[in-house]
């Protein structure tokens, strides 16, 4: 059906999933994509396909990863969600419960939840300078000085920026190992999931660098303009630091995490499963039941987008698409996506490396999560 090389396994059940990953090359100008499904605990989608670079000169292996955007910002939520099974984390405390610096400047009120939910209101960090992004001392610092940037619980935006230094701060005061290394050691390991927050030189050289594609209607303009660049404020004055050697070393824990398609189908499995994958029990049920409760539902402030949150995670929306409602995911800039469907016990990866073409994640994730729900 197409030239492209395409490899990888794909159950004869789910072959619309692989006719419809073959035409996303064909017809709609994917470069280099993985897509995995996981199903009842099984793999029954994992398809890698085209070239790591524009020119097409180097394939896409089964080892190649890519910088997955804000998909991280989920993967930092569940660390938070393990904490709270563990009895260590109270979604309804003061963050200043666990991190007493943030009570200053009026913020002693905001708890976990409105920090999970984007509703802290501390997406702007008036005192931040370029760069403090890439030191975690200083920027938590400013974030705990920082007074509310409006009254917390309204105005609902999507912390850009600050969301993983705020969740990972909390998980580092209650636990004591940086957010990092928690993903690292009670996460990706265990669940077999190559994800890495904080590349080093040996991860760099799997790492492929993002194609632009100016049909993606929210990186071609829509990110950053003029009501949201002051959340960008702490990054360096850079524009092609996103995705950089540096952004990569660092570990930026709110967009810097990289993967491929079958790690995220493998983190989110347990989600997908009543809290238990491969042999491993990241979540109870009460915690899944509580991480997927809608916390609000409208139009973002500052970026307009159509946002479904939950608890650090989202739910399906036209904009951020799972194909079902009572689906839970997390979506980066540019296509990146994950998800679990409780329902049908399956997750969801999908990782290229040309974003997306079109509203929100994009129309070549779509394509697939609909085959993927014309093979049930």
């Amino acid at each position: 059906m197409s030239e492209t090389p395409i490899h990888g396994v794909c159950d004869s059940e789910f072959e619309e999933v692989r006719n419809a990953f073959a035409v996303n090359f064909r017809d709609h100008g994917e470069v280099g994509a993985r897509v995995s499904v996981i199903r009842d605990g099984e793999t029954v989608v994992d398809l890698w396909g085209g070239y790591r670079t524009p020119d097409k000169t180097e394939p896409w292996a089964d080892d190649t990863l890519v910088c997955c955007m804000s998909v991280t910002k989920g993967i930092v939520a569940l660390a938070a969600h393990m904490l709270h099974g563990r009895g260590a984390l109270n979604y309804d405390e003061p963050v200043a419960t666990y991190w007493p610096e943030f009570a200053r400047a009026g913020k002693e009120g905001i708890t976990v939840r409105q920090a999970l939910a984007h509703q802290a209101s501390l997406a702007v960090i008036e005192s931040a300078e370029p760069g403090d992004a890439l030191n975690w001392p200083v920027f938590t610092a400013k974030i705990a000085a920082q007074t509310p940037n409006w009254e917390p619980g309204t105005q609902e935006t999507y912390h850009s920026v600050t969301f993983g230094y705020i969740i990972g701060e909390i998980v580092r005061r209650i636990d004591g190992r940086p957010i990092a290394q928690f993903i690292e050691e009670e996460l990706a390991k265990p669940l077999g999931a190559d994800y890495i927050l904080g590349c080093s030189q040996n991860d760099l050289e799997r790492v492929v660098a993002h194609i632009p594609n100016p049909n993606n209607e929210l990186m071609s303009g829509g990110l950053l303009n003029e009501n949201t660049l002051a959340q960008f404020a702490p990054m360096p004055a850079d524009p092609n630091f996103f995705g950089s050697r540096q952004f990569l070393e660092f570990g930026f824990p709110s967009g810097g995490g990289v993967a491929h398609a079958h790690a995220l189908a493998r983190l989110f499995a347990p989600l997908a499963l009543g809290g238990s994958y491969n042999g491993v029990d990241p979540f109870d049920e009460r915690t899944l039941s509580l991480m997927a409760e809608e916390q609000w539902y409208k139009d973002d402030f500052m970026f307009g987008n159509d946002f479904r949150v939950a608890l650090g995670l989202l739910l399906d929306t036209r904009f951020n698409y799972w194909g079902r409602d009572g689906n839970i995911g997390t979506a980066g800039a540019g296509g990146f996506c994950a998800f679990a469907d409780p329902q049908n016990r399956f997750s969801f990866g999908y990782t290229p490396n040309r974003y997306t073409s079109g509203y929100g994640l994009g129309e070549e994730p779509k394509r697939l999560i609909d085959a993927v729900y014309g093979c049930l």
